[in-house]
């Protein structure tokens, strides 16, 4: 069996699922809040944060169930049944697991995400405490994908600058494609975010990608699609 098969997200009611001896990985649709994931995995905890497409990465623990939700948009633990939880309604959610010192992570990945690195920020925290992240494993999960992601050319040269940094790792040319409006352009921030991931030394058979279009599935909550509705999807990853 392949690692990329091995390690697929399985259908779920509440989303998909990848369910190892070790680790559980989970991307949720629309219907995945706090109290339907409790239901359906009541051994883990849920870990949740204020997120605001910032920089910040931060060590989640049992501490972290308590008090005020913490700003961050990434968070890591060595600590087993701690649901490591991102909300995305079009971002990407990354997940990463380290089977050599059992890191793991989560990653809230929008535009400004990912124009202010906040992968790259989380590997680099990985790899600063013992992370071998040529041999972890990572998930790209459900996200607004490049056929809806339209934005002006001002958004577009940042994320272009972010892939141009990466672009030796990656085998497209660009993250962008021609729009039919030369005052936009669509991007594609999956191949940001697995470029990026591929710099701290992942190989491509590790990364394994969702690939649904958040606008585009009405199973799953849409900022773009949807502007008004305070629906989220809730992800994790969480060590057993």
């Amino acid at each position: 069996m392949s690692l990329k098969h091995r390690y697929s997200p399985q259908t779920h009611p509440l989303g998909h699922v990848v369910e190892d001896a070790e680790f559980t990985v989970f991307f949720g649709n629309k219907n995945s809040e706090p109290d339907a994931l409790n239901k359906f995995f009541p051994e883990y905890r849920l870990v949740i944060l204020n997120q605001t497409h910032s920089d910040i990465v931060v060590h989640s623990t049992d501490d972290s169930l308590t008090g005020d939700r913490r700003e961050a948009d990434a968070h890591w633990t060595k600590d087993p049944r701690l649901a490591l939880c991102v909300r995305t309604a079009d971002c990407i959610p990354v997940l990463i697991f380290d089977p050599t010192t059992r890191l793991i992570a989560s990653a809230h990945a929008g535009w400004r995400g990912v124009e202010n690195e906040i992968i790259h920020k989380t590997c680099r925290v990985l790899s600063d405490r013992g992370a071998k992240l040529e041999s972890s494993f990572a998930w790209i999960g459900p996200h607004i994908r490049d056929a809806s992601f339209e934005v002006g050319q001002e958004v577009a040269a940042k994320l272009e600058a972010r892939f141009d940094a990466v672009r030796g790792y990656s085998e497209k040319a660009t993250s962008l494609a021609l729009h039919s409006d030369p005052s936009k352009s669509y991007v594609n921030l999956e191949v940001i975010a697995r470029a990026q991931l591929r710099s701290h030394g992942f190989e491509p058979e590790r990364i394994t990608e969702l690939a649904i279009d958040t606008v585009q599935s009405p199973e799953h909550a849409s900022y773009r699609r949807d502007k008004h509705s305070p629906r989220r999807q809730f992800s994790f990853i969480a060590l057993k």
